[in-house]
């Protein structure tokens, strides 16, 4: 009988009977060696080189950036005695970061320990981008940008080899270091300039109040004056930061199409239509082209990324990270291992030349790897031309015409089979995902000679099973080069049997699985919790049935809730539907393992347990500081501007009338772009009780189809419903009205629940 069972759906951890303000909270998964624990120490040390290689590791895509996108150099044109003067972007943005302690000519000598949460880059009035946009005269990034640092976090600068130095596009401080905005000189590298995780995810205003809370993000630099730690920085979603606007920074805007669109474009027959006009015009017309696809980029909401290649608005809040026993990852629950995680951001989204495996001659000749079920823009795009596209106004082919066809060969895999750009000794591929690698890039002589073609179940000890989302396209980042030669990794794999390939994406999940969310430090919770509320708050949680699918101490059962089920936007869901349906593999919710193939993996559809298309359950913790709320960032509620401040009753707070309030996730940003230095923000407690009482979410619906977000460069407006970002569904309501007593002590439980909700 114990042998039949084993196919039948398998169910959620079970708490029992934890109480999470009372009981302890269970601690970060320290690996184990024959049947021990490492040492602590040395667990500490893999979680600070986890950290480190969270914020710096690019894996390579520096070259991306720089020699394809032209990531930071696209052409200012600035207003000048009648005419214009062309500007790079890139001198702009070194001016900002050494005017942060106010004083010029300093930056590579401390820069008077100058920090920021959020980087302003200023340009003369009347300026413009590629052309036409107009950019306007004090650009807030959401860059953070800590004490006495030369660089953004998550932006990191690589020197350039000797024999590299001569190229232009390389970027070089010392252009910028004298004048009257001179920012004083540089070491004498160039560089090129990639991207971390920790562009998306690290912010050193800990609480979002629009202030700088932290100095520093590293451990042991403590800032004076906060109740904040550095740590508190880290995993977060950075709300501040506008990624459209740092992508089309970019000399080579074209290369960022996957993330562009026309707006209003929400199905994938128009996203393929437009895609057919690119292919068209991109070389005829090339500046309509730009135009079309930066428009298309900016259009991506501050603090919000759009991660399906696809040419359709689907953006999706910066999650946190806290990843301790929440398992399924990815909102829509693709990802059973976090390391898997890791790959797929690495590889992906560091690289999106790597999508030459969606084409329509791999891996899109079969519905598995195609986005959506419906063919959209990959389905007219072969690998050549993808190449070809995203390469033809690179800043090396514009310097030297006879690096198109390495260019291109490089992300076909011929050159030297291993497809897109990254580090050849920091990815391999895996030869068991049928399509994506065609035949004669794995079977490349340089693969066989350095071992780069893997099977995926080298990779944990369910990787066989979790096949193809070891390497969604068909690759995955290993350990570095470099990292090998400056730490011990092999003699820690010998020590402690690692698997010595994993070490720098299994640091970087023991440091998500270690950091915590910050403490919730308001005014407004410690009167809550004084009066009662916390406590009240978590036996109405209980009352209303929130904790049967937001379980346990880390609130979630493990679990996807079925897109009919759940109700919410369903892009995101149908968009990743042939993952979740065809390659991600059925999983155990008690321990986010793969559960068992062949005849057990049969019974166990037979019983019911095939995983169905839809949205995780998402863990509660940290929900002072995610506001807007459900995936797509649709639940957003704030305090008019000219309305009185919110002040420190949160019952009073939760009656304020509608008219002093602003609903709509456009609403609020359309004003936060208006009037930037506002920091204009959804209010947490304001959203949390639209997603809870119905007579808020209607309101919230109804401003979402309004036509107020702005479209860029011109005086159209589009609805935030019409970039899939709707703040319907998850309709479990409560019976109250606003600021009622049962609302408010619940909303009161909620804010409480960040590292130690009972403290």
């Amino acid at each position: 009988m114990s042998l039949f069972l084993l196919g039948c759906p398998p169910s959620p951890f079970d708490w029992g009977n934890h109480d999470v303000l009372r009981d302890e909270l269970p601690g970060p998964t320290i690996p184990k060696y024959n049947g021990q624990e490492i040492p602590y120490d040395e667990y500490m040390k893999w979680v600070a080189w986890g950290e480190e290689w969270f914020r710096n590791e690019t894996f390579g895509n520096e070259r991306l950036l720089t020699d394809v996108t032209g990531f930071l150099n696209g052409t200012v044109e600035v207003p000048d005695s009648g005419g214009w003067r062309k500007e790079s972007f890139f001198k702009f943005f070194v001016e900002a970061i050494d005017a942060l302690d106010s004083v010029r000519g300093n930056l590579y000598n401390g820069n008077g320990g100058g920090y920021t949460h959020d980087l302003v880059v200023t340009f003369p009035a009347g300026s413009k981008l590629h052309g036409g946009l107009p950019l306007p005269e004090r650009l807030h990034t959401g860059l953070d940008v800590e004490a006495s640092a030369t660089w953004p976090v998550g932006i990191v600068a690589v020197p350039a080899p000797a024999q590299d130095e001569k190229l232009p596009y390389l970027l070089d401080p010392n252009l910028y270091a004298a004048g009257e905005r001179g920012v004083g000189t540089a070491p004498p590298e160039k560089y090129r300039v990639g991207m971390s995780c920790a562009i998306c995810h690290y912010s050193l205003d800990v609480d979002w109040d629009g202030r700088t809370d932290l100095q520093s993000a590293r451990l042991g630099v403590a800032t004076p004056g906060t109740p904040f730690k550095p740590e508190d920085a880290w995993a977060v979603g950075n709300q501040d930061l506008h990624l459209g606007w740092v992508f089309i920074s970019a000399s080579n805007p074209i290369a960022a199409l996957f993330a562009s669109g026309r707006p209003g474009q929400k199905t994938p027959a128009e996203a393929k239509a437009w895609m057919e006009e690119i292919l068209r015009n991109y070389e005829s017309r090339p500046q309509e082209v730009t135009s079309e696809i930066v428009r298309g980029v900016q259009m991506m909401p501050r603090g919000y990324f759009d991660d399906t290649p696809d040419a359709i608005h689907n953006p999706l809040q910066y999650p946190a990270l806290f990843t301790r026993r929440n398992w399924p990852f990815n909102y829509d629950g693709v990802m059973l291992n976090a390391s898997d995680r890791n790959n797929n951001v690495w590889t992906i989204s560091f690289d999106p030349s790597q999508l030459v495996g969606l084409c329509k001659d791999r891996g899109g000749k079969t519905s598995k790897l195609l986005f959506w079920m419906k063919p959209g823009i990959f389905s007219v795009l072969s690998s050549t031309q993808y190449a070809d596209l995203i390469t033809h106004y690179s800043p090396a082919v514009a310097h030297d015409s006879t690096q198109k066809q390495k260019l291109r060969d490089d992300i076909l895999g011929i050159s030297d089979g291993m497809p897109g750009v990254l580090d050849n000794d920091a990815v391999v591929l895996i030869d068991d995902i049928p399509a994506v690698v065609p035949k004669e890039v794995l079977e490349h002589p340089d693969n066989k000679t350095h071992r780069r073609v893997r099977k995926a179940g080298e990779f944990g000890a369910d990787g066989g099973q979790r096949s193809q989302m070891t390497g969604m396209l068909g690759t995955r980042v290993i350990t570095p080069r470099h990292v090998r030669e400056q730490y011990p990794v092999e003699q820690l794999a010998a020590t402690y049997g690692l698997n010595a390939d994993e070490f720098v994406s299994e640091a970087v999940s023991l440091m998500l699985d270690w950091v915590q969310p910050p403490t919730n430090h308001t005014a407004l919770l410690a009167n809550a919790r004084s009066a009662g509320l916390v406590e009240k708050g978590y036996e109405v949680f209980k009352a209303q049935g929130c904790a049967q699918c937001h379980a346990g101490p880390f609130f979630t059962n493990n679990k996807i809730i079925p897109l009919h089920e759940i109700g919410t936007n369903s892009a995101r869901a149908l968009a990743t539907e042939p993952l979740q349906t065809f390659i991600a593999p059925e999983y155990d919710p008690a321990t986010g393992k793969a559960i068992a193939r062949g005849f057990w993996g049969f019974l166990g559809k037979f019983f019911g347990s095939k995983q169905k298309y839809g949205y995780k359950v998402v863990t509660l913790r940290y929900l002072w500081g995610t506001a807007p709320y459900l995936h797509d960032g649709g639940v957003a509620v704030a305090l008019d501007p000219q309305a009185a401040p919110a002040g420190d009753d949160l019952q009073a707070l939760l009656q304020r009338d509608a008219a002093e309030k602003v609903y709509g996730a456009g609403q609020i940003l359309a004003y936060r772009e208006a009037h930037p230095e506002s920091y204009f923000r959804p209010n947490a407690a304001l959203s949390l009780q639209a997603i809870l009482l119905q007579s808020e979410r209607e309101k919230v619906i109804a401003a979402n189809k309004e036509k107020v977000y702005p479209v860029p460069g011109s005086t159209a407006r589009v609805a935030m419903e019409d970039m899939n970002v709707q703040g319907i569904g998850h309709e479990y309501w409560i019976q109250d009205q606003p600021g009622g007593d049962n609302i408010t002590a619940l909303i009161a439980f909620l804010l409480a629940l960040d590292d130690k909700p009972g403290e």
